[in-house]
């Protein structure tokens, strides 16, 4: 190979010599980065403890950890002097006060009403919920007990889990039945009515390989299989919207939006704690309770040849929905709000267990709600920037999975109550 010198002249390098030098340029790149991450770790941090020290009343920083595993913001466990510990929330770029304010209404509302499963919000010295920073949000809670056992892509929970699961939304979903947002809510519309604007923004992204800045997204595997399945995702949207006149009809209700068994916490086969009610809003109870399902009853096994007949037989392939999982969700709800909430009639006063109608549209809405799951990959996906292609492809192909399995089993589905 020839090279141009400093000095102008050309140089011959041997294959060996330009190896080398590729080698030492790759070296260089990944210290660099290295040193990058450090600082950027670093400094945050150091803001992170100057926010505590100037905005909070709770003592001296002594430890800052992070906690890995969402997408959306960015979570520490910050350690104070007098041993106490809490949970510190740097907000996604974007968020709204109205957003943050609704979260935290709800949060102090659930928890005035019954629901001992959440975290309180740390006041600050003003007493405010949250404060903005450099241009951030950040929210400080009380730390929550119990075990991180799960993540949303790991929900292998057994039958007393998935039965406890079921009636902590339960409870959640009859203690906050009254809240009343005023002014403030999630800028997200109702699912049925969100459903419908999917059909343009899934197009847009299939059409991004001639948008030069966005071509990165449409050279790997992900953007191949999207394309190859955009058709019968946009009929399945068609497929599973429910007329305005009938959805409206069902039970409004503050919905997490984000049950999964990454946000609770467990001890003794039992859910002790729940979080993260950043996706929170005002929706279809049969909307939340749908997502739910999606979630904690969905197989996430990989199909390999060996033992996959065997795991197939079991019904436990990803992108199942395991249908006894799913009955034990479905039938514990339905009892708890039975006990606790307006019984069967309606005459308790609380929130009562599922309509005759929501029974009805029960497999249309566990459609819709996985369908909100697919609108999650791809907007990640080619609104990113440097995502692992394999990563999302794994999202979205077993989202893609339950769509089928959903439409091929509706009628298992509402055979379930």
């Amino acid at each position: 190979m020839i090279m141009q010198s400093h000095s102008g002249s050309l140089e011959i390098f041997n294959t060996q010599k330009c190896f080398e030098l590729i080698d030492q340029g790759q070296r260089i790149y990944q210290l660099t980065n290295q040193m990058l991450e450090s600082f950027q770790l670093t400094t945050l941090h150091t803001h992170i403890k100057q926010v505590v020290d100037e905005y909070y009343n709770l003592g001296e920083v002594i430890g800052i950890h992070e906690i890995f595993g969402g997408y959306v913001n960015r979570s520490f466990a910050i350690f104070i002097s007098n041993s106490e510990r809490y949970f510190l929330r740097k907000y996604k770029t974007g968020i709204t006060e109205k957003e943050i304010m609704f979260e935290h209404s709800l949060i102090d509302f659930a928890l005035q009403n019954g629901f001992t499963y959440g975290a309180q919000v740390v006041a600050s010295k003003s007493g405010a919920t949250f404060i903005q920073s450099l241009g951030e949000y950040y929210a400080i809670y009380q730390f929550l007990p119990g075990e991180d056992k799960y993540t949303w892509d790991n929900p292998t929970l057994n039958d007393e889990e998935c039965a406890s699961a079921a009636e902590v939304l339960a409870i959640f979903h009859n203690a906050t039945r009254n809240f009343n947002p005023g002014h403030l809510q999630r800028v997200e519309p109702k699912i049925m009515d969100f459903l419908p604007t999917r059909t343009d923004v899934f197009k847009g992204f299939a059409e991004m390989a001639s948008d030069r800045n966005k071509r990165h997204c449409c050279q790997g595997k992900f953007h191949r299989y999207y394309i190859n399945k955009l058709d019968s995702i946009l009929d399945c949207i068609k497929i599973n919207t429910i007329a305005p006149e009938v959805w409206k009809k069902m039970p409004l209700n503050p919905c997490h939006n984000d049950y999964h068994p990454g946000n609770l916490k467990f001890a003794n086969n039992r859910v002790i704690a729940v979080f993260d009610f950043d996706w929170s809003k005002i929706d279809l109870r049969l909307f939340d309770l749908a997502l739910a399902m999606n979630y904690c009853c969905s197989s996430w096994d990989e199909q390999q040849e060996e033992g996959q007949q065997e795991r197939q037989q079991e019904g436990k392939q990803d992108g199942q929905l395991l249908l006894n999982k799913c009955h034990i969700f479905l039938k514990t709800y339905q009892a708890t709000l039975k006990r606790i909430g307006g019984g069967q009639g309606g005459q308790g006063g609380g929130l009562t267990p599922l309509t005759d109608l929501e029974h009805h549209y029960l497999p249309t809405m566990m459609a819709a709600a996985n369908l909100y799951l697919i609108n999650w990959d791809v907007t990640a996906y080619y609104n990113g920037e440097n995502l692992n292609d394999y990563e999302y492809l794994t999202y979205l192909r077993h989202n893609v999975r339950v769509m089928e399995w959903i439409e091929e089993n509706k009628k298992q589905i509402k055979d379930l109550l």
